[in-house]
């Protein structure tokens, strides 16, 4: 028998022994079912929400005099994959392109279509694109999601659907 195959026969055997061979578990790693979660301690049963992935619906536009009257259809969703940013103004399409870093975020390339919106959908529409273009950062609390100016006020506000 060659080196080789004798040196392969070793491995093999070691191999075989060593799957097959059981032990006491480790107590070190063992799960302890007496463990007393202190009284201080919180567990959230609330679902974690990501900007990312999510449809957000539009419920207000702060810098409107009407800031809560709101079109149905207005929503964003911000695709993690594409970095890209689609949705409605409640009227016409909207998409455009985004960069994230941490809070902050940088909208870019807003653009929508130019459908014939009735009355106020084309007030909504100016007003949401202005917010979108002038958004530098988000914060999600209680299920809304806050866009942000550059001095930390609201521009919009969103709810997940």
């Amino acid at each position: 028998m060659s080196k080789k195959a004798l040196l392969l026969a070793l491995v093999s055997s070691v191999l075989i022994v060593a799957c097959t061979t059981t032990s006491a578990p480790d107590p070190r790693f063992t799960p302890k079912t007496d463990v007393v979660i202190p009284a201080q301690v919180v567990l959230s049963t609330q679902k974690v929400i990501n900007l990312e992935d999510t449809k957000w619906q539009l419920v207000a536009l702060t810098r409107s005099v009407n800031a809560n009257q709101i079109q149905d259809g207005a929503f964003l969703n911000f695709q993690s994959v594409s970095s890209r940013l689609n949705g409605s103004t409640g009227c016409n399409r909207l998409m455009g392109g985004y960069r994230l870093q941490g809070e902050f975020i940088k909208l870019s390339e807003i653009a929508s279509t130019k459908i014939f919106c009735p009355r106020g959908g084309i007030v909504q529409e100016a007003l949401l694109i202005e917010a979108l273009n002038d958004t530098r950062a988000w914060r999600i609390e209680a299920g809304h999601l806050y866009l942000l100016d550059e001095q930390g006020d609201k521009v919009a506000v969103f709810e997940v659907r």
